[in-house]
């Protein structure tokens, strides 16, 4: 166990630091694991290729095989295939940034993303991303679901008000200061009730008219309701 949590620890420093990695000095700092320790570590790991190793520049960085098993669970999510299409049209129509977020225990996790043809945000979320309750648009979304619909506790500051209008509404929209965007996010709903995912947009909010965000509002539930009508299968 003590050896799958040093793997662990590594793995989070590599995948959090600059993408050209990490020396084994840097990641000792890093993880306050001893440099032998880590040399043990870091051979067997780079041997099955969890990580590698330049020889040259005497950088770590993250391995292909992360990719591998990423893609493999990726394709194991059956709805997948049937929402991307229709978030490439939603990112051609509106031109923005697409998201699906996959709901978890205590956060949720970007696992698509379609940029528009056009799109001019510069900084954007990268696929993997894991934001906790309740911060985000999407959050929100799934917070207000587990709360009012399916009776779970909320030990959050957000009221139970505020999550029941998010229900009525269908939709929140949150403006993120710090990247001078705001994303707008709706729920994807099965026939049973069951939240499978949300799809939300990030567009610039200096360039966010009144009519702009009616526009994306709109193109967002026309959206919402293809992906529901073709995961009917979905009903139990």
């Amino acid at each position: 166990m003590q050896a799958l949590n040093r793997i662990m620890v590594i793995t989070n420093a590599l995948s959090t630091h600059s993408p050209q990695g990490l020396t084994i000095s840097q990641l000792s700092e890093s993880t306050d694991l001893p440099l032998g320790t880590l040399h043990r570590i870091l051979t067997a790991m780079t041997n099955h290729r969890f990580v590698e190793f330049n020889p040259d520049t005497k950088f770590y960085t993250l391995g292909d095989v992360w990719m591998q098993y990423g893609l493999q669970v990726y394709d194991q999510f059956d709805y997948v295939s049937k929402i991307r299409p229709l978030m490439d049209q939603l990112a051609k129509q509106t031109n923005e940034s697409i998201y699906m977020h996959k709901p978890l225990e205590n956060e949720s996790m970007i696992v698509e993303r379609i940029d528009g043809p056009n799109n001019r945000i510069h900084i954007i979320d990268q696929l993997g991303l894991r934001t906790p309750i309740p911060l985000n648009a999407a959050n929100q979304i799934i917070l207000a679901h587990r709360t009012i619909l399916e009776k779970k506790e909320n030990d959050t500051r957000l009221t139970h008000h505020f999550l029941e209008k998010i229900i009525l509404d269908g939709f929140v929209a949150l403006e993120d200061e710090t990247k001078e965007t705001i994303s707008i996010a709706v729920p994807i709903i099965a026939k049973n009730g069951q939240l499978v995912t949300v799809i939300s947009l990030s567009a610039l909010t200096f360039s966010l008219t009144t009519e702009r965000k009616e526009f994306l509002l709109a193109e967002l539930f026309k959206t919402k309701r293809g992906i529901e009508e073709s995961l009917y299968y979905f009903q139990k």
